[in-house]
């Protein structure tokens, strides 16, 4: 008998977790309004229209943002050849203020202090 209240209990779940499922796509028909009379009728679209709209206007401003991207680079007077990676110095972010050269100089040779030996 246990099983048959629990086959009964699982049945009614999910006839009712499934209602709402089924009942909203017919709840959400599209409304059927008729426009007014006293709106005018919207002009046919060309396809020179259709096609400014879509691929002129975009590919346009593409092309401007490019350009304005690209122009600075052009422009500038600092040039970097193209076999030359880094031309400043190192920089080390959250490193000492005086640079590399002060972490290598703090550093102390044969220190037992720090690191997998954990001395405190």
């Amino acid at each position: 008998m246990p099983d048959l209240n629990a086959r009964v209990v699982r049945r009614s779940l999910r006839a009712l977790l499934l209602t709402p499922a089924l009942l909203v796509p017919l709840v959400a028909a599209p409304a059927f309004a008729v426009p007014p009379d006293s709106w005018p009728d919207a002009s046919p679209v060309t396809a020179l229209d259709y096609l400014m709209l879509l691929l002129v206007i975009p590919l346009g401003i593409g092309l401007v943002i490019t350009v304005l991207v690209m122009v600075p680079g052009m422009i500038g007077s600092q040039r970097k050849s193209p076999n030359e990676a880094w031309r400043n110095e190192n920089e080390w972010f959250g490193g000492p203020k005086d640079g590399v050269g002060a972490a290598e100089s703090s550093d102390k040779a044969g220190s037992d202090r720090g690191g997998a030996s954990g001395r405190w």
